[in-house]
């Protein structure tokens, strides 16, 4: 009984090690509906011609700087500096994508107790755009 107590505390702990594990997390805006910060992932329908998907870095300690890489399939407007933060606005120009993506990672962590690490925490935001060239009534469409 002892041993089965131990085993599942240990596991317990793993298990919360792992929930609280570095990460990026995402979130699709220009949604009809509201959105949450998902881990790794994150997906939804827009309704607007120039969607954005937003992203933190979440640690299990204070984070003073982090470096990001990033790219996405449609033009626009990267919003990346050293914090936790970092954001991506779509254009809306030129050749667009009805199913698009944007990655973000963090490539380095600088903690506020002086350690730092390199990694590759990443997260993808995929967002469909509404086509507008498509009546929803079934009429003719748009030229």
């Amino acid at each position: 009984m002892k041993k089965l107590i131990i085993s599942t505390v240990l596991a317990m702990g793993t298990y919360a090690g792992v929930a609280q594990a570095a990460h990026v997390e995402c979130l699709i805006s220009g949604t009809a509906t509201k959105q949450f910060w998902t881990a790794d992932m994150c997906s939804a329908q827009t309704n607007t011609p120039r969607p954005g998907v937003s992203f933190r870095f979440v640690a299990d300690k204070p984070v003073q700087e982090v470096t990001w890489s990033h790219q996405a399939t449609n033009s626009g407007k990267w919003r990346c500096n050293t914090s936790a933060y970092c954001s991506f606005s779509e254009s809306g120009r030129g050749e667009v994508e009805f199913f698009a993506d944007a990655t973000a990672c963090v490539t380095r962590v600088l903690y506020q107790d002086g350690t730092w690490e390199n990694n590759n925490h990443c997260a993808t935001g995929l967002y469909i755009k509404s086509d507008n060239r498509f009546p929803a009534d079934g009429g003719e469409l748009e030229q």
